[in-house]
């Protein structure tokens, strides 16, 4: 007989068919075993959904709804789990086979710490670019500006439950970072294990790209007035690094306007713009 490890690992799918088994694999080839792993299907199309039919899983169950998003589809899985440590992954992504062992093993020896995440590799199968994303976790200062942790994390049950799950209303995108920011606003920390164990797939168009490029500012407002307590018990500190940003910013923007590039590119496109405006 297996002892418990006390885990839950939440995937939730929406039309993630071509990726689906390899974030099942990774799962299932953990040094660490779940004690099961719940799969939600958000709705998806019949292709995901014969590729799911397929899927032959010790401890998988499989939830089929229709489509309500990402955290409406994570907290009906998360209010069916009985373990102690939950671990979100998203369907196109994957773990390395420590991630349940090294992460469980910050939760049982640090009891301040709620949530433990670790270095991820962003990676695009298209153009083959690689990059390695170093997020600090930390308090609740540290998610202020950004989010400094990653979806793929385990964290306890307890927190989850502290804050009432992840926000439904945010359909649009940012609902890690809000439900991070919540649960660290209750004196908890999110540890980072200095490692590679997330894979993150880099696709021609996501949710989370659709997210920044059109929704960012709105999706900001809402954390901001959802969270604002906290924004004003931090005010020095948020404004400091709202200004340190903003410098950094324009020197980018500086920098780039005297670059020999940009220069290059605007003697080169001068008789273009020209004609542009004779027309």
């Amino acid at each position: 007989m297996s002892v418990s490890s006390h885990i839950t690992v939440i995937i939730p799918c929406y039309n993630d068919g071509a990726y689906i088994q390899q974030a099942v694999d990774s799962v299932v080839k953990q040094t660490l075993k779940a004690d099961k792993i719940i799969l939600v299907d958000d709705g998806s199309k019949e292709e995901t959904i014969q590729v799911l039919h397929q899927l032959q899983v010790e401890n998988l169950e499989i939830i089929y709804q229709t489509n309500q998003g990402v955290s409406i589809a994570r907290n009906n899985a998360i209010k069916k789990a009985t373990t102690d440590f939950i671990v979100t992954l998203d369907a196109d992504d994957f773990m390395a086979p420590t991630f349940l062992e090294k992460t469980k093993q910050v939760l049982l020896s640090q009891s301040e710490v709620g949530i433990v995440s670790s270095y991820r590799l962003n990676f695009n199968e298209a153009t083959g670019k690689k990059e390695v994303i170093q997020p600090t976790g930390g308090k609740v200062t540290n998610f202020l500006l950004k989010n400094n942790g990653n979806s793929n994390a385990m964290f306890r049950k307890v927190c989850w439950e502290q804050v009432g799950g992840f926000d439904e209303n945010m359909k649009a995108g940012y609902e890690d970072w809000e439900f991070w920011l919540a649960i660290l606003k209750k004196n908890w920390t999110m540890e980072i294990v200095p490692e590679v164990l997330s894979h993150y797939r880099i696709k021609k168009t996501s949710r989370d790209k659709t997210a920044l490029t059109e929704h960012d500012v709105p999706l900001r407002q809402y954390i901001f007035k959802k969270h604002q307590d906290v924004f004003m018990e931090n005010f020095d500190y948020y404004t400091s690094e709202m200004i340190r940003m903003n410098s950094l910013h324009r020197n980018t923007i500086f920098k780039y306007k005297n670059s020999l590039e940009y220069q290059l590119g605007k003697i080169l496109l001068y008789p273009f713009r020209f004609l542009k405006k004779l027309n």
